[in-house]
């Protein structure tokens, strides 16, 4: 029975030994990366036809810029077509 856990004990010990040690990290890999922060977001009650209850929306200020610009083009080209319609 000794000779059994002697043995493995000697197995066990030049396994550790064989293995190799893991390559030195650089230190400037072991800093936390400097990321930037996701934009904070900005939330939005919408009123939705057919329901209730407003719903709340979130995009980031950039984003909301975009759709606010996108709306308002929209509006100005139903509103040029509606008053060309009207010359016709």
């Amino acid at each position: 029975m000794k000779v059994l856990i002697a043995a493995t004990l000697i197995m066990a010990s030049s396994a550790g030994a064989t293995q190799t040690a893991a390559p030195p990290v650089p230190a400037d890999a072991t800093a936390p990366a400097a990321k930037s922060k996701p934009p904070k977001p900005v939330c939005r009650s919408e009123d939705k036809t057919g329901s209730m209850f407003p719903t709340r929306t979130c995009h980031s200020k950039e984003e909301w810029t975009a759709i606010d610009a996108a709306n308002a083009s929209n509006v100005e080209r139903m509103s040029n077509a509606r008053k060309s319609a009207g010359r016709n």
